[in-house]
Parts: structure tokens; C-alpha cells; sequence
């Protein structure tokens, strides 16, 4: 064989080796499990969601109330298949976010280390509201709203919850769908606190 020939032989095994490598390297079944992180952008009602231009994802268990702009981790299995594990604490963080109260809301004056409100959304879609508020000495009755949640972080549909204020009465509060944080049903009058804490599950989205 000629040293051309011969020089034709190697560039073509080499190249052949390039290619069954960047081939092991694509195909989950030679390479084996895989992972990334990717945001969603499309949540499916049969347990899957769109994300990183791959489509029907399905969900753990653990990765609760999906929502479009989660980012994710996803993890793709030998034969293929790929799996959305959890959200993960967005770039922004996963701070506490301080409402603006709707007036005559404030957050409770009274002194001492009560929690002022708050709310954040956990890792497995579930969101707290807390804090001690306060009617500013102005009388209010019947419903009364007192900030509203944004998207992503509301409920399927409107929960009923009881809660204290002065005096240790029992009063409602009520988180709507639409996001709104209010209590109803109030007798006419100033309320010196009353608390709005509580935890629910987020709508899927």
C-alpha cells in the first residue's frame, strides 16, 4: 500500500472514531443517564410539561404546581425518556416578597417582633402568607380587601380560612383565585390586629 493510500486509511478511521464518539455522546443509551436544567414553557394536563424545546416531560411527584417560567431540573434515562424532578431557586432567589397593603391596611404598630406580611412560593409549589396587620384605626365591615397575590402564586379556587384578631374572635379570611387576599363578613369597626398567615397549594398553570 502507498504511503497516499495509507494516509487515506487513517484520515478515514479517524473520522469514523469522531463520529461513534459524538454518537455515544447524543444517544442515552450509550452514554447513559443525562441532566439539565431548563425553564417551561408549556404545562400539559397529563402530568408532563414542555421544557427546553423537548416536549411531554413527565413530572415527579415532588415537583408540584408547575407553572410556565419554572426553572427546572431534567433528567433523561437510558432508554430515552425524560423526567422533570423539581423547581429550582429561580435567579432572582427565593426571598420573602412584602405586599403592598391595600389601605386602611397596615402592617400590625402595635410593637415587639410580629411578623409584618409576607408571602413566598416553596420549591414544591406550595405558598405562605404571614404577618400581623392592622385596620389603622378605621372601621371597616363586610369584605375587605387587603393585597392580591400575583400569578403563580394563587389557588385553583377561592379558600375559606378562619383566623384571630383583637379579642380572640374568630373572623374569615379568604384567598381568591384571582389572587385576592380579604377578609369578609367583618362587624363594623376598627381592628387593633388580625392575622393573615396561612400555606396552600398553587394552582396549576
Amino acid at each position: 500500500m502507498t504511503d497516499s493510500a495509507q494516509g487515506v486509511h487513517r484520515n478515514l478511521a479517524a473520522a469514523v472514531q469522531r463520529k461513534v464518539i459524538r454518537t455515544g455522546q447524543s444517544t442515552p443509551s450509550v452514554r447513559g443517564s443525562d441532566w439539565q436544567t431548563a425553564t417551561v414553557t408549556a404545562v400539559n394536563a397529563d402530568g408532563t410539561v414542555d421544557a427546553g424545546g423537548i416536549e411531554d416531560i413527565r413530572r415527579a411527584a415532588l415537583y408540584q404546581a408547575p407553572a410556565v417560567g419554572d426553572w427546572i431540573k431534567i433528567t433523561q434515562a437510558s432508554d430515552g425518556n425524560w423526567l422533570a424532578e423539581y423547581r429550582l431557586t429561580p435567579a432572582t432567589g427565593d426571598a420573602w416578597v412584602s405586599p403592598s397593603l391595600t389601605s386602611p391596611w397596615i402592617n400590625y404598630p402595635g410593637g415587639g417582633n410580629y411578623q409584618p406580611a409576607r408571602y413566598k412560593k416553596l420549591a414544591d409549589g406550595m405558598v405562605v402568607i404571614e404577618g400581623l396587620i392592622a385596620s389603622n384605626g378605621v372601621s371597616v365591615s363586610g369584605t375587605s380587601n387587603v393585597f392580591t397575590l400575583p400569578a403563580g402564586y394563587r389557588p385553583t379556587g377561592t379558600l375559606v380560612l378562619p383566623t384571630i384578631n383583637t379579642g380572640n374572635a374568630l373572623r374569615q379570611l379568604e384567598i381568591v383565585e384571582t389572587g385576592v387576599v380579604r377578609f369578609t363578613a367583618l362587624p363594623a369597626g376598627a381592628v387593633g390586629f388580625i392575622s393573615i398567615s396561612c400555606s396552600f397549594l398553587a394552582a396549576t398553570t
